[in-house]
């Protein structure tokens, strides 16, 4: 007997799922919402108000996953936030990694240059592995414009959904770690120079920052990837590109375990940190005097490595030219070859 579809055979259910997804229909029904697409916060009040035994509800959540990769629409039991909940395991270990966290935060410099820049980039890193509940490379995915606050909470959209709420603590207040690195990216988009976050970073101190008397507000001017790697001088690249993942959990486990770098500048960089610093403040002299000449002070042998080391290019390069006419003369001969065989077997 023919089937009704046409003669094409209906796509096999999974007898395991049937039940769990027929469950969510008439609770949707009922609730006058859709089920498919169904959205995660609807999810989230089925399981609520439908409580069971966390394997039942992880069963629950596949089933309707899996009906939703089928129909070819977005799976609304994927979302950060309701897979966390759903994880006990997970739940618990971020719970303990929140408590050694808020040690850490209240230890991370936030000024000061460029061990406040890191400091920064790494306890915005703690928020959202940690507080947030994020895989390393979902975070190396996030851009800024997946990060809102919201009515004093940190909102991470997209596919995550993920609230993170303040702490009256502003020494280990996760929102605000992310304000400040937040602050950070604001300040390059406005000011694209090393030299003058530098210079910002060493004079700011626990109060708001501000710019020529402007405050500088969490949220950037233009969209891209919310971390990027840095260089051991600060330097942020030029084309923003993300971290990735290897690396965000590297910064994370050296910070958790207490391993991470201090970022000390050389004392010939603090020098000249210090000079740039005292040079913009005007701190010596009057108002009307003029700033002091900036004295560089070469190596003894700074101008003799200089000329070995161009003395070696030019001997290097010395033997390029013949080297390009053996090529040329070389290809010469066998474009000659090959007009040749073409001639003869054409």
């Amino acid at each position: 007997m023919p089937s009704s579809n046409g003669g094409r055979r209906a796509p096999h259910v999974p007898t395991r799922y049937r039940y769990d997804w027929s469950l969510f229909e008439d609770w949707c029904a009922a609730a006058d919402l859709e089920s498919l697409p169904a959205e995660p916060m609807a999810l989230a009040q089925f399981l609520h108000e439908n409580p069971a035994a966390p394997h039942t509800q992880i069963c629950r959540v596949s089933a309707i996953n899996y009906f939703h990769d089928r129909a070819g629409v977005a799976a609304p039991g994927r979302v950060t936030a309701l897979r966390t909940q759903l994880n006990t395991r997970r739940a618990d270990r971020l719970a303990h990694r929140r408590n050694i966290a808020e040690q850490v935060l209240r230890q991370i410099p936030t000024v000061g240059w460029p061990h406040g820049l890191f400091g920064r980039r790494d306890a915005a890193l703690l928020v959202f592995t940690v507080y947030a509940g994020l895989p390393f490379d979902a975070v190396g995915r996030l851009r800024r414009s997946d990060i809102e606050v919201d009515a004093g909470e940190l909102f991470i959209g997209g596919t995550h959904q993920v609230r993170v709420r303040p702490s009256s603590d502003r020494s280990v207040c996760p929102v605000r770690a992310y304000e400040q690195w937040a602050q950070i990216l604001d300040f390059t988009d406005r000011h694209p120079s090393t030299r003058l976050l530098a210079r910002h970073l060493s004079r700011v101190d626990g109060r708001e920052e501000t710019y020529d008397g402007e405050p500088i507000l969490p949220g950037s001017r233009r969209d891209g990837p919310l971390f990027t790697p840095i260089d051991r001088w600060g330097y942020l690249p030029l084309v923003p590109e993300p971290l990735s993942a290897a690396a965000i959990a590297q910064l994370v486990r050296a910070r958790l375990n207490g391993t991470a770098s201090l970022h000390v500048l050389p004392p010939k960089s603090l020098t000249r940190l210090e000079h740039d610093l005292r040079d913009g403040t005007g701190a010596e002299g009057g108002p009307d005097s003029s700033p002091a000449p900036v004295v560089m002070e070469m190596e003894r042998d700074y101008y003799t490595r200089g000329i070995a080391a161009r003395r070696h290019t030019h001997e290097r390069m010395r033997t390029v030219d013949d080297l390009l006419d053996e090529v040329e003369t070389e290809a010469d001969q066998l474009l000659e070859r090959t007009l040749e065989i073409l001639e003869r077997y054409g």
